[in-house]
């Protein structure tokens, strides 16, 4: 179950990507006099999009963080401008070291889908089984 949500949210946040890099590139179109730095700019853009999608091994964590976003791949354009790795992209660590989350627009918060009966089941084992393991009591010569 967990594997197909993630399978799910990275799914989602590709379809994003493609979504955003649509936009950018729809908002360039319709200006009347586009400079040369925008069109460099949506290049710079089409370029992230093609590493995110073909190359970028996503963690669950990052899907997650890129989600939170209205515009996930300006979000991640904003790490990409910030990234100091030189052999990795730990979009988690720069989105909080460039406060992301203070600087762009969030996505609005989807509203909850309504759960199966087995999903509210599997939900809950979850949740019980992260619940701390209440200690024993002794047992044995006690009078009660």
């Amino acid at each position: 179950m967990e594997m197909f949500a993630e399978y799910e949210g990275k799914q989602k946040l590709l379809a994003k990507l493609d979504e955003s890099l649509l936009a950018h590139a729809i908002a360039l179109s319709s200006t009347d006099n586009p400079q040369i730095v925008e069109v460099y700019g949506l290049q710079a853009l089409a370029e992230l999009h093609c590493y995110l999608k073909t190359v970028h091994q996503f963690d669950s964590a990052e899907v997650e963080a890129l989600l939170q976003f209205d515009d996930p791949l300006w979000a991640a354009s904003v790490c990409w401008e910030e990234n100091s790795h030189e052999y990795s992209f730990p979009i988690c660590d720069l989105l909080r070291e460039t406060k992301a989350k203070e600087r762009l627009p969030l996505a609005e918060p989807e509203p909850p889908k309504k759960l199966s009966v087995r999903e509210q089941l599997q939900a809950a084992m979850k949740k019980a089984r992260q619940q701390p393991v209440p200690e024993e009591r002794p047992r044995g010569g006690e009078e009660r």
